[in-house]
């Protein structure tokens, strides 16, 4: 057997899933058991290139391709060192193992490049493929080399781009606090003076004055909501989530809430309802974050439902956790806009009933609020019949 056949059988050829589980053994020249279908295929290497064979499939994965990984391979009762090269293809990933580069290249030239159709079963032991041309061997093996290069230096830049994306992103979260906080303080004075004179503090109002002077009201509470969630949401995506954690009677936080917002529900002829367990355990949460979300929520339900409907506000614990929902008869969410509900500024479909603004920053905030403490939001929706957002928040 000459030295060109003793590297052919010596080499092996696989198409994984992109989990690396073996799906079909294209060549098996190796004197070892056959590599089962269904079997990761780090079992047809020595266990200690177990480590080597995982980072090997991820460079695979995140680059594409992967070139001249060595990894010792049991053949002929001995240890082999073979060179192996990988790269993603539409049904999974292709690898390759041979004692040499040449041994890839031409595997590579059989199964990929030529484009010629796996065989129905592995090659038997001991034959041969045609070596081609050492010039087409070099070649495609400079090609291949290339290539891994251009991937290689692409994802250094993607590297080197995401680095500056997050730079930039903390700049424009800083920029966003503070100007946030520079408006906040001229707006609370306008809304203030426009409060005053509303209650006619200042003197009584025509008619139309009163009129001017609810605008005024009304515009200012908007921007001024708005500039408090920028407020929170720059500090919220910049990492900055200060949560003052006390232990918390959830109970009583949920009835003082829901009779506040009964106030604001009333307005529009909606009724709230309570349902709490009994014994519900006290959690060591941030009281007026977890009020800013049951806001929120409840306000969303009522802002979103016509008169005449009614929101359900439950808690109960479920193992290890408190969960809370919020329940109403409103609108709906088409299934389409679904992810779309806890990004910044989304633009939805479903419009509020009684003309109130929305600044499409409390979904975002609160999202922030539950996981900060180690909780989860979740939605379920149909359009017609209602919509239920649910929170957990962690016992102990």
């Amino acid at each position: 057997m000459s030295t060109t056949q003793r590297e052919d059988v010596a080499a092996l050829a696989v198409l994984c899933d992109t989990a690396g589980v073996v799906r079909q053994v294209l060549y098996d020249g190796l004197d070892a058991v056959p590599l089962a279908l269904g079997q990761p295929f780090e079992a047809a290497l020595d266990c200690g290139s177990d480590e080597k064979c995982r980072a090997f499939l991820d460079a695979v994965r995140a680059k594409g391709a992967a070139y001249d990984w060595e990894m010792n391979v049991p053949a002929g009762g001995r240890l082999k060192v073979l060179r192996f090269g990988g790269s993603m293809t539409a049904d999974g990933i292709f690898i390759a193992g041979a004692t040499t580069r040449s041994g890839i290249t031409r595997i590579y030239e059989q199964y990929v490049h030529v484009g010629a159709a796996p065989p129905a079963a592995s090659t038997p032991r001991g034959s041969a493929a045609s070596a081609p041309r050492a010039d087409v061997e070099s070649e495609l093996y400079d090609e291949l080399s290339r290539l891994n290069n251009e991937l290689v230096t692409t994802q250094r830049e993607l590297v080197k781009q995401n680095v500056e994306l997050e730079r930039l992103n903390e700049l424009k979260n800083q920029f966003i606090g503070i100007a946030a906080h520079d408006l906040r303080n001229p707006l609370q004075v306008i809304d203030g003076y426009s409060q005053m004179l509303a209650d006619g503090l200042l003197g009584g109002l025509s008619h139309s004055q009163q009129n001017v002077v609810s605008v005024i009201r009304k515009n200012s509470d908007y921007m001024l909501k708005l500039v408090t969630d920028l407020l929170h949401i720059s500090k919220v995506e910049a990492g900055n989530l200060h949560l003052e954690l006390q232990e918390t009677d959830l109970s009583a936080l949920l009835e003082t809430n829901v009779e506040y917002n009964r106030l604001i529900a009333g307005r529009k002829r909606i009724e709230i309802r309570l349902s709490l367990e009994e014994n519900l355990p006290a959690l060591k949460v941030d009281a007026a974050k977890i009020e800013q979300v049951l806001n929120n929520l409840i306000g969303n339900a009522i802002k979103f439902s016509h008169p005449e409907t009614a929101v359900e506000v439950r808690a109960a614990r479920r193992g290890r956790e408190v969960v809370v929902e919020v329940i109403d008869e409103g609108q709906g969410i088409p299934a389409d806009e679904m992810d779309k509900l806890f990004t910044p500024f989304a633009s939805l479909s479903v419009k509020s009933t009684g003309g109130e603004q929305s600044t499409g920053l409390g979904l975002a905030i609160t999202r922030r609020i539950v996981e900060g403490h180690g909780g989860e939001i979740r939605v379920r929706s149909e359009v017609g019949v209602g919509s239920t957002f649910s929170f957990s928040l962690p016992v102990n």
